[in-house]
């Protein structure tokens, strides 16, 4: 499903990494409210050089869970984990997208 741009709107640190809230305008122009958590475990297997912030780990992960999602919506609360319980590929397209030249 096609999704337009992700706005992140607050950025928090917790215990075990950082929580996000963003929105999301949709296909049909609404906005999507989002919020998400993206662990430190996460954090450090998409962008193991430390080489993004925190916030552009979690756009990348929404606007990978967004595109491929199926017609059912996503949980209030994510966390990026949820991408690779949605599709196996997942982490590699994520890792990709934060590191296009990394091949691995």
């Amino acid at each position: 499903m096609p999704i337009g741009p992700i706005e992140i709107l607050t950025e928090t640190e917790i215990s075990r990494g950082w929580r996000f809230t963003a929105q999301a305008v949709q296909a049909d122009g609404t906005l999507l409210p989002i919020a998400l958590e993206v662990s430190w475990a996460d954090y450090d297997f998409f962008c193991p050089e430390g080489s993004a912030p925190p916030a552009a780990v979690a756009e990348a992960t929404l606007h990978w869970m967004l595109e491929h999602r199926d017609d059912r919506p996503l949980p209030a609360r994510l966390d990026a984990s949820h991408a690779r319980r949605m599709h196996p590929d997942a982490d590699r397209a994520i890792r990709a997208a934060l590191n296009p030249l990394d091949r691995s």
